[in-house]
């Protein structure tokens, strides 16, 4: 069994990743990769996961530029992680030797190779980090504009009537109590990627129901999801959530709760589902029709403005993913694979050791 999600995602013009608090596990040894494109950091991790997923529960983080492309998988009953280490998500070990260790996939390749290509390289490297920071402004843009949405939904909202229902949903779906330890972890489910809005469905298939919300607001979603993962910690259960990318994770925009085998989406994530036990939640009707209305013409501004901003960041990634491709052509001619291919095996075996 294996779960998916995006290992980080630029957020308000910012590269957010949790995954440091992985890395920080001391009871989790993480070999931490070294590599420019195309060095084989993926194509790695990704030989790990499949031999891994066979026996053991298996967690993918994928690349929000490249969902393609694996930027880290964990073996938690192995107490293993294999990460990229690389720009825009740079790690460095804590507890060296004991608990992380470097692995430098430039030893692998040909330097004669790449100097004859220097140029090219360089401009396809400038280029793609170019790009990226351009998205990044379009991305931004976008966040201030979804915040000012949240407020507008934050003064329109009708908090006695939300508590009510969120009181009856919480009796609906928590036992008494979990046998967790009442965790929080901050995984994301959802990024914007060159393909658009890009949600890792297949992740939900272990649950028995998902909730789709729909909320044009964002802010009853978040008070629904805030409140229901902090009583349902209190409870000890154990809760996945995802923090939303647009509105610079200042809000939540998914729930999971693994061991009552339910998920709570919203967003795009919510509209394109198409799981078996799916179930509908209108939170509209927790907002004051009267204030919505008087607002109207706001709303419908920052809607039009988000989405020209969204689809110039997807457009803007998409190009920069093609310089990286650009980039990657260079690189993997001057690799020697059979030594990331003994590489491979010599890692699945230290890690199979490790049970």
């Amino acid at each position: 069994m294996s779960e998916t999600y995006f290992l980080g995602a630029v957020s308000g013009g910012v590269f957010r990743t949790e995954f440091e608090k992985i890395i920080s596990d001391r009871d989790i040894f993480t070999y931490i990769l070294k590599g420019g494109a195309g060095t084989g950091k993926s194509s790695l991790m990704r030989r790990v996961a499949e031999h891994f997923e066979q026996n053991y529960h298996t967690v993918r983080f994928c690349c929000s530029s490249d969902p393609s492309s694996l930027d880290a998988v964990v073996i938690p009953e192995l107490h293993a992680a294999i990460c990229d280490g690389t720009a825009p998500h740079v790690f460095e070990p804590r507890y060296p030797g004991v608990c992380q260790r470097y692995i430098d996939l430039g030893s692998y390749w040909d330097s004669s190779l790449l100097l004859a290509g220097k140029d090219r390289i360089i401009e396809a490297a400038d280029l793609n980090r170019s790009l990226l920071a351009r998205a990044s402004r379009f991305n931004s843009a976008a966040a201030d504009i979804c915040s000012d949405i949240f407020q507008t939904g934050t003064d329109c909202l009708l908090p006695d009537k939300l508590e009510a229902f969120i009181g009856r949903f919480e009796k609906k779906l928590l036992g008494k109590r979990g046998s967790g330890s009442g965790e929080k972890s901050l995984l994301r489910l959802t990024a914007l990627t060159e393909h658009g809005f890009l949600t890792m469905h297949e992740t939900l298939e272990n649950c028995l129901d998902v909730y789709v919300i729909r909320d044009e607001l964002f802010t009853a979603t978040d008070h629904l999801l805030s409140r229901l993962a902090d009583d349902a910690c209190a409870r000890g259960y154990d809760v996945i959530l995802s923090p939303d990318q647009m509105l610079s994770d200042a809000a939540y925009q998914h729930l999971i709760i693994p061991e009552e085998g339910f998920a709570i989406i919203s967003g795009k994530a919510a509209e394109e589902s198409r799981h078996s036990g799916r179930i509908r939640l209108n939170l509209m009707r927790f907002y004051s029709k009267p204030l919505l209305a008087e607002r109207r013409s706001r709303l419908r501004l920052d809607r039009a403005a988000v989405s020209d901003l969204v689809s110039e960041a997807v457009g803007t990634i998409r190009s920069a993913k093609t310089a990286h491709d650009q980039l990657e052509s260079y690189y993997i001619p001057a690799m020697d694979h059979s030594k990331l291919d003994a590489l491979a095996g010599e890692l699945i075996a230290e890690i199979s050791g490790r049970v």
